[in-house]
C-alpha cells in the first residue's frame, strides 16, 4: 500500500481537509469535505494521505477515467488470501477475467437460480415468523452465506457439503481481519484462514468435478468451470475467483438485505404494498427476474443501496497521471471514493437521508444511477446476483408478515468493512393479514 505525498502540477494539490471524527462518523466527515472542497480534496485514511473522489459529479468523472489509470488497491493480506481473484488482477487479465465470470452472474443464467434461491430462504424466513431473531444481521449473513453456496458451488443447505463449507469459510473470512501488513504472519487467524482456504479449493474442485457430470443450471458452477476451461494464467483460476464472489456475495447481500428490512419495518404502508408483491411472487416466480416487475420491492431495494452503501471506501491506486477535479494526481497516489459521497448529493437526490424509496417510483431517480456496486472498468460483476439475492429474502420474509423491531433501529452503526448495526439487532414479524 503506498503512503506517498500526493503531488500535483496542474491545478495544485487538492485541498487539505481534517479527518477529526471520522471513526465515529465517517459519512459525516466525508459529507462535510465534500461541501467546503467539492468532488476532490486530500484526508489520512487509516494513516495514509489519500486522495477522496465524491459527489455525484466526482463520482462520474472518476469512473470515466479509471481504465487505464487506476487500479484497485489491495493490500499484502488480501492479496495473500485471495490470490489471483479478480479485484487482484490488472490489465488484460482483469480483463479477460471479466468477461469469462460475467455469464454465469447476469442475464439469461439469473432464472435458473430463482427456485434454488427460493428454497433456501423459505424455511429461514418461516423460523423468523415463529421465532424471530435475536441479531439480524448475523443471522442474514448465515443466510447468504447459504444462498451463496447454494447458487455459487450447488451446495444445498442439508448436504453434508453446507457444515464442512460454512465451518471453512468462517476461518477465511476471519483472517481478512488479521492485521494487513507483516504481522498478519505472527497470528493464528491468519494461519487458519490459509490452512481454510487450501481446503476451501479441495471443496471447489470436487464440487466442480460433479457439477461438470450433472450440468445443473440451478448453480452457476457448471458454467464458470467451462468458461474457464481454456482460459489464460493472467485470467487467474476459477478457485481464486469463488472465494471473491462467495465473500463478495454473503457480507454485501448480508448489509443490504438487513437494511432492507429495517427501513421496511419503519414504515407500514410501504411494507403492506411490498408484501402483496412478496405474494404475486409465491404464485409466479419468474417475476423476481421479470424487467418491469415488482417496482416496489425493487424501489426499496434501490433506496436502501443509496442510503445504505455496504462498501464506505474503495481504494485505487494511480498508475499514471490522471486529472480529476482539475487536479492532476500523479502515479503512485491512493485515491478512494466513497458511493455515499455521491448518493448524499442533494442535487441529485433531494432530502438525501431520507429514507424514501417512492424517489424511485416518481421518476425522480433511476437505478442506474446508483454506485453502490461500483462503477468504471472495476464495477462489480455481481451486482445483478447480489440483488436477486437481497429481493428474495424480502419475498420470502414478507409472505410470512410485516416487518418489527421490537428494541426499535440500530443506534450504533459500523461502517467497515461493510455497513451493519454494532449491537445485535432483534427481528420479529407481525403475522397480521398484510391488508
Amino acid at each position: 500500500m503506498s503512503d506517498r505525498t500526493v503531488t500535483s502540477t496542474a491545478g495544485g494539490l487538492p485541498p487539505w481537509h481534517a479527518a477529526h471524527g471520522f471513526d465515529a462518523d465517517p459519512l459525516g466527515v466525508l459529507d462535510e469535505g465534500h461541501h467546503r472542497h467539492g468532488p476532490v480534496f486530500r484526508m489520512p485514511v487509516d494513516g495514509v494521505e489519500t486522495v477522496l473522489v465524491g459527489t455525484w459529479e466526482g463520482l462520474g468523472e472518476l469512473f470515466a477515467a479509471e481504465r487505464g489509470h487506476l487500479e484497485v488497491l489491495n493490500t499484502p493480506l488480501v492479496h495473500d488470501l485471495f490470490g489471483h481473484a479478480l479485484f487482484n488482477l490488472t490489465g488484460d487479465g482483469h480483463g479477460e477475467a471479466r468477461r469469462r465470470l460475467r455469464t454465469t452472474l447476469s442475464g439469461r443464467a439469473l432464472p435458473g437460480y430463482v427456485s434454488a434461491l427460493l428454497e433456501v430462504t423459505a424455511p429461514v424466513a418461516a423460523w423468523w415468523a415463529q421465532h424471530g431473531a435475536r441479531d439480524l444481521h448475523r443471522e442474514m449473513r448465515e443466510l447468504t452465506g447459504a444462498m451463496s453456496a447454494r447458487v455459487l458451488l450447488g451446495v444445498a443447505p442439508e448436504e453434508a457439503d453446507a457444515a464442512v463449507f460454512a465451518s471453512d469459510f468462517e476461518r477465511f473470512v476471519g483472517a481478512t481481519g488479521a492485521p494487513p501488513g507483516p504481522a498478519r504472519f505472527a497470528t493464528a487467524r491468519y494461519w487458519a484462514g490459509r490452512a481454510a482456504r487450501r481446503r476451501l479449493h479441495d471443496l471447489f474442485a470436487r464440487r466442480a468435478a460433479e457439477a461438470i457430470r450433472v450440468a445443473s443450471a440451478d448453480s452457476a458452477l457448471a458454467g464458470l468451470v467451462a468458461a474457464f476451461d481454456d482460459a489464460p494464467a493472467a485470467a487467474g483460476p476459477l478457485a481464486d475467483h469463488l472465494l471473491a464472489l462467495l465473500i463478495a456475495a454473503r457480507e454485501t447481500t448480508a448489509s443490504l438485505a438487513t437494511w432492507c428490512l429495517v427501513g421496511l419495518a419503519g414504515y407500514r404502508e410501504l411494507a403492506r404494498l411490498a408484501a402483496a408483491e412478496a405474494r404475486a411472487v409465491s404464485a409466479e416466480p419468474e417475476l423476481l427476474v421479470r424487467r418491469g416487475a415488482l417496482p416496489v420491492l425493487k424501489s426499496v431495494l434501490a433506496e436502501t443501496q443509496r442510503l445504505h452503501s455496504p462498501n464506505l471506501l474503495s481504494m485505487r491506486e494511480t498508475v499514471c497521471p490522471v486529472t480529476l477535479g482539475g487536479h492532476r494526481i500523479e502515479a503512485g497516489t491512493r485515491v478512494a471514493y466513497s458511493p455515499s459521497a455521491g448518493h448524499f448529493d442533494p442535487k441529485v437526490f433531494p432530502q438525501p437521508h431520507a429514507f424514501r424509496p417512492g424517489r424511485f417510483l416518481a421518476g425522480q431517480a433511476h437505478r442506474s444511477r446508483l454506485w453502490a456496486f461500483g462503477g468504471g472498468a472495476h464495477a462489480c460483476l455481481g451486482r445483478p446476483l447480489a440483488e436477486l439475492m437481497a429481493l428474495t429474502v424480502m419475498t420470502s420474509v414478507l409472505n410470512r408478515g410485516l416487518p418489527q423491531l421490537p428494541d426499535g433501529p440500530p443506534t450504533r452503526i459500523r461502517h467497515r468493512p461493510a455497513k451493519a448495526p454494532i449491537d445485535p439487532l432483534s427481528f420479529a414479524l407481525d403475522q397480521e393479514p398484510a391488508s
